[in-house]
């Protein structure tokens, strides 16, 4: 104990080390004197997590070799992974984390099938007691179905297109390499399997159907695998998108509301098969539209799309003459509305819309893979629109 307590002296040698300001110098080793602390005055000690404490070596001459001071600016900086430093770019990692998975989810997509999931489910709606916590509890499980749902789809999407979205699409995170293709291959496979989980846990057959049409559409439009990989073929992508935006999205979500939810006999209305027949239909210049901005990444590939085979110019023209197409048969059956209301809505809606979308499509060169973007994001909040019209009206 008292070997402890005594002052003791010890002499230890510490290799080579560079000098900064003068290249290497030559030296064996350093010999310096440490002295051991008594253990009285331990207690004098600030112990703390967060050490940057700085250490100024002066060499003592050696009989061997000639020495140099360190300079006075030459410091030791020892950080532990508490430190506040460590702690911020644990923060900053993190930040770009979610940033990378809100664009790889790719957001406008799902906002767009959650609006499409709220109106069909308003539908059934016959009175204001219908709106009881067993509907809303309901309809959040169709909410968050459809939010897993897109997951699924982009990503398998995403996966089987890096190298197109190389030259279309930058900015996605795998493509530009902030998310891994296991990190996106597992997103995925949770996603769907939790939707398909969710679907038999509400013992809703009608919610499970809605789950495993999306992901047979995911997989059949994506993965490259023999008689699949859809998007390649129009004459495959375009039908295959009508079919799982009716059949997945349109009319289980409604038999959901109508039976599991209010307890009411299946039963389709006019206003299901008009929105079903409206939004089925618009998919085809949707598929076009959505592919003009991808057609260099499309042709370096060997993806045929409409856009690849008869020009964007062409591809655009017709995209948008099918659009007003539909606008104005939708003010023909709105126009037929027994509520007077929704049919000045209907009528009076749609006609703003076309003209709004006729307007911006004057001012669009669909050679610009900009530009093309540009206007499809703004035919998505037009569709968006249209759902709510068609909610308003309803054709009994």
């Amino acid at each position: 104990m008292e070997v402890l307590l005594r002052p003791v002296s010890s002499t230890f040698s510490l290799p080579m080390f560079p000098s900064h300001d003068r290249g290497y110098v030559k030296r064996n080793s350093i010999s310096f004197t440490a002295r051991r602390i008594p253990v009285s005055n331990l207690h004098r000690i600030n112990r703390k997590w967060n050490v940057n404490q700085s250490f100024e070596l002066s060499a003592l001459p050696n009989n061997l070799q000639t020495f140099e001071k360190l300079p006075s600016n030459e410091s030791i900086i020892l950080e532990n992974e508490f430190s506040p430093k460590n702690q911020e770019d644990q923060h900053v990692s993190l930040l770009k984390k979610l940033e990378a998975f809100y664009h790889f989810c790719r957001p406008y997509t799902i906002i767009a099938k959650n609006v499409g999931v709220l109106s069909v489910s308003l539908l059934p709606i016959q009175s204001i007691s219908d709106l009881s916590p067993t509907f809303f509890l309901g309809v959040l499980k169709a909410l968050v179905v459809g939010t897993l749902n897109m997951i699924y789809i982009n990503g398998m999407n995403q996966l089987f297109d890096i190298e197109i979205d190389k030259v279309n699409k930058e900015f996605l995170p795998l493509a530009s390499g902030e998310l891994s293709t296991t990190d996106v291959a597992i997103t995925s496979c949770f996603a769907i399997i939790l939707s398909i989980g969710i679907g038999l846990m509400s013992k809703s057959p009608a919610l499970l159907c809605a789950a495993v049409v999306s992901f047979l559409f995911g997989t059949a439009y994506s993965v490259n695998l023999p008689y699949l990989r859809w998007k390649r073929h129009p004459s495959l992508c375009i039908p295959g998108q009508a079919f799982w935006c009716a059949l997945g999205l349109q009319i289980p979500y409604f038999i959901h509301t109508q039976k599991d939810l209010l307890g009411r006999p299946i039963f389709i209305t006019k206003s299901l098969v008009f929105q079903a027949m409206m939004i089925s239909l618009i998919c085809i210049p949707q598929m076009m539209l959505k592919d003009i901005s991808d057609t260099n990444g499309d042709r370096e590939n060997g993806i045929e799309t409409v856009s690849t085979q008869i020009g964007e110019e062409r591809a655009f023209s017709v995209s948008v003459k099918i659009l007003l197409a539909e606008y104005c048969a939708a003010m023909i059956v709105g126009a037929t509305s027994s509520f007077w209301f929704g049919k000045l809505i209907s009528v009076f809606g749609h006609l703003a819309l076309a003209l709004a979308l006729w307007n911006r499509s004057q001012d669009t060169n669909p050679t610009n893979p900009s530009a093309a973007q540009s206007f499809y994001m703004f035919f998505f909040k037009v569709s968006k629109l249209r759902k709510l019209f068609e909610e308003i009206v309803k054709l009994e």
